[in-house]
């Protein structure tokens, strides 16, 4: 990982007569690309990464009026600085947010933005992280309790991550990451029509074909096989997914076979309906392959697939689920429950 370029803009707003009156603190050089600044945006990187509900998607081609685009390919074939293109793109940020009423943003702004450009296995990124700060207490020296303000890297509000390199493959519609906070729905609307996004796969219904793939594989595999290579098929995908990496079937391939290297990775793609080198994943439905869960208010079920017509079976007419056996801890609670009862 080589940190090409860093830097820090400021925004805050105050309220003028029921319009946002946005203000902007820019810098005019770039930050060191080495020290707390890259610690920074390491545990932001990581936080972005383990999230699981960043989008995946494009530049909307039908949104002509966003200059976001345009400044990025001059930045990208060095026609514009680095400091330039990140003070236009917080100013864009300033109108867009200035358009807003404070009836429909009643939360003031006061926010910091983090501009990176990061250099890793010969792919350049673009990093965007709207940083918000958290307030606390300390303790100084005379035994005061004072106010201070901190950053908590682990809770991202809006960030824009763009691929350089996938941006340029034509008719390749992932090359954009957006991650905006729940929170605020109309910042987080803000920042997504400044970026102009929109979404260019369906995760869960990518993943859901993969997965039916998957399901078609192993079935051709012994009992013996099929569990532990289902189990090490999703591990792998949840941990790039946790790297934000995308699904490499290929790499994916000589990791379960180092026999037959290509063995998966072919049968992948003599069965997909558009063939695709790599993919990214849904998270959440990864998990629930291999590991039912469910809750009610009173109930809250977990148990993995592999147990399924073993030790578990399920009635689908009557509804009813059946353990032939429960975990040691469960059995002595239920014995002790049932003693007290009799």
């Amino acid at each position: 990982m080589t940190i090409k370029h860093c830097i820090i803009h400021g925004i805050s707003s105050t309220d003028d007569h029921g319009k946002l009156n946005i203000t902007l603190n820019l810098r005019d050089d770039e930050n060191p690309t080495e020290g707390s600044g890259v610690s920074l945006f390491t545990q932001l990187k990581h936080s972005l990464h383990r999230s699981a509900t960043r989008q995946y998607g494009l530049f909307d081609p039908e949104q002509s009026d966003n200059p976001l685009p345009g400044w990025l390919d001059k930045f990208n074939s060095q026609e514009l600085g680095f400091v330039s293109v990140s003070q236009k793109i917080t100013e864009q940020i300033k109108l867009v947010l200035s358009d807003q009423t404070l009836s429909e943003n009643k939360e003031p702004v006061s926010a910091h933005l983090l501009f990176v450009v990061e250099e890793l296995m010969e792919h350049q990124y673009l990093y965007l992280f709207w940083i918000n700060h958290s307030d606390a207490q300390q303790i100084d020296s005379h035994l005061n309790v004072e106010n201070l303000s901190f950053i908590d890297s682990s809770k991202i509000s809006y960030v824009l991550k763009l691929d350089f390199s996938q941006w340029a493959i034509k008719d390749w519609q992932q090359y954009l990451i957006i991650q905006t906070s729940r929170g605020n729905k109309n910042l987080a609307h803000a920042f997504t029509k400044f970026t102009g996004f929109i979404s260019g796969v369906n995760l869960q219904q990518q993943t859901d074909e993969f997965l039916q793939i998957v399901d078609q594989y192993t079935q051709s595999l012994s009992k013996e096989e099929s569990n532990p290579t289902k189990n090490a098929i999703v591990n792998y995908c949840v941990d790039q997914d946790m790297q934000g990496n995308p699904i490499n079937f290929e790499s994916l391939s000589q990791v379960l076979d180092e026999q037959e290297p290509t063995k998966f990775s072919k049968f992948v793609g003599e069965n997909q309906e558009t063939p695709q080198q790599e993919i990214y994943a849904h998270r959440s439905s990864l998990k629930k392959y291999v590991r039912f869960y469910g809750r009610e208010k009173d109930l809250s079920i977990s148990f993995s697939s592999d147990r399924m017509e073993d030790n578990i079976t399920f009635d689908s007419e009557s509804g009813s689920l059946t353990f032939k056996q429960v975990p040691k801890s469960l059995q002595a609670q239920l014995t002790k429950y049932l003693k007290k009862q009799t």
